[in-house]
């Protein structure tokens, strides 16, 4: 029996019992907010983003017990490493239960709990679709089964991967909501960015034969071209990292992919070369090396789309990290979590003064899970000083030591730790949420770097002290 069925169209559908019609009539009393929806010649589809994503569903009573079908058209626009489809899911440390139809950066994906993998707190397997990846704009259709023993996902009316680590009974939270559109929890909110058409939810379980009959059913979608809203734009624009005496690193993120090239110059022009990376991607990281200590240098970006469409950034410039000998100044700054006006005019004001080097001392974001805190808050505030100031930072609590830090910033190993010459001094960036008790691996690395280190100064850099005479920020701490 058919406990839940989606339609995201222009077109009306049947509507009664468990079956919701999202269309532009009925779009205003299902609380979607700013609801846009695809034409026919690209399949149409409601457009979703953050603004009208994700949706919950209040009725939660007919949601699958103990085997299922659970289906979806849905087309991916925006990559993301904890995409959602549909689900009612927690995965919050250790608490895991429920299940969610998602994706990942290149990936579909199905999580789920049970009562037979049940640790005592819920359990969930995140299956991937394997060699299956999905195209952006595409339309694709994803299905998984579970029939109490195995796990199964198909892509397109073909079976992609299957498992069998998960048994029984579904897991589910109460606190749990019920989304379409996005993945939610407790402490993660990741709308989907794409187009939805259709989502069911079946109590029986499909085979392999019926999954593929249900695909050829509207096989004509696979074969249209792929569609997205997105132009081409900077998304996060040009920012550096890790300078060191011949070396910079250069990052920066596109709306739509891209192949991108970098090219540099010495300031007297005599040293000129460019790096050009020919996979497309919205994310590129490029190492600039082979450079002069404590020399300037110019540098200049551009990013090319599938349609030939080009971006580009000149003259930005950069200077390396000076030698021993060398005097130079740094900014220290944190917490630019919130408000973004004004970080905006606090690293205004220190580009000014043209510092060689910018410290983050942790929380750059106020929730490190979320990319839009990161591409709409910190990385535009930020600008322009690090896009002609290298800035090293820590992790805060904020960050939740989210994978977004890792994926966007360029540093020394081991990363959530490290330290970095500069000049006649040493910083040593302390991650202040991890363990630094007596045979930790942090306390061991500190201790170690500190033995290694010949630097006239060696500054601590961490987003909570140690120890303090004020745990509150209040001033009232009594010792």
């Amino acid at each position: 029996m058919i406990s839940y069925i989606f339609y995201f169209s222009l077109l009306n559908f049947m509507n009664g019992g468990h079956v919701w019609n999202f269309n532009s009539e009925t779009i205003a009393e299902h609380k979607i907010q700013d609801a846009k929806f695809a034409e026919s010649d690209v399949g149409y589809g409601l457009i979703c983003n953050s603004k009208c994503m994700p949706l919950t569903i209040d009725s939660k009573e007919s949601l699958p017990v103990e085997h299922f079908t659970i289906s979806a058209w849905v087309s991916i626009e925006e990559p993301k490493r904890w995409g959602g489809i549909v689900g009612c899911v927690q995965d919050d440390d250790q608490v895991e239960y429920g299940w969610v139809l998602g994706y990942n950066e290149t990936q579909f994906t199905f999580g789920l709990s049970t009562v037979g993998a049940n640790d005592g707190d819920g359990l969930l397997t995140y299956l991937d679709s394997a060699d299956y990846a999905y195209e952006l704009g595409l339309w694709h259709h994803v299905v998984a089964t579970y029939d109490g023993k195995i796990l199964r996902l198909y892509v397109d009316g073909i079976l992609s991967n299957e498992t069998s680590e998960q048994s029984g009974n579904i897991l589910y939270n109460e606190s749990s909501e019920f989304v379409l559109g996005g993945y939610v929890d407790d402490n993660e909110n990741h709308p989907h960015d794409g187009r939805l058409l259709m989502i069911s939810i079946d109590s029986k379980v499909m085979n392999a034969s019926e999954v593929e009959d249900m695909y050829e059913k509207r096989k004509e979608l696979s074969d249209l071209d792929s569609w997205t809203d997105t132009t081409l734009d900077w998304k996060v624009e040009p920012y550096l990292n890790w300078p060191t005496t011949n070396e910079m690193s250069v990052s920066f993120e596109t709306t739509v992919p891209t192949t991108a090239e970098v090219s540099c110059h010495s300031e007297d022009g005599v040293s000129r070369f460019s790096i050009d990376s020919t996979e497309k991607k919205r994310f590129h990281q490029f190492r600039l090396n082979n450079l002069e200590e404590n020399q300037k240098y110019f540098y200049a970006v551009s990013a090319t789309d599938s349609k030939g469409k080009t971006i580009d950034i000149q003259k930005l410039s950069f200077r390396t990290a000076p030698g021993e000998n060398d005097s130079f100044t740094f900014v220290a700054i944190g917490d630019t979590q919130s408000q973004a006006d004004v970080v905006k005019r606090v690293a205004d004001l220190a580009y000014m003064h043209r510092p060689n080097l910018v410290v983050h001392a942790g929380d750059l974001v106020s929730t490190g899970t979320v990319k839009a805190d990161w591409t709409g808050h910190f990385f535009p505030s930020m600008q322009p000083l690090i896009g002609r100031v290298p800035f090293m930072p820590v992790l805060g609590n904020h960050e939740q030591d989210a994978q977004h830090y890792y994926d966007y910033m360029d540093l020394p190993q081991p990363e959530m730790y490290y330290s970095f010459e500069f000049g006649n001094a040493e910083f040593f960036m302390i991650d202040g949420n991890r363990n630094l008790l007596e045979g930790s691996d942090q306390l061991e690395w500190l201790e170690g770097a500190l033995d290694q280190s010949s630097a006239t100064w060696k500054f601590a850099v961490l987003h909570q002290p140690p120890y303090t005479s004020d745990s509150d920020d209040y001033g009232d701490t009594y010792l």
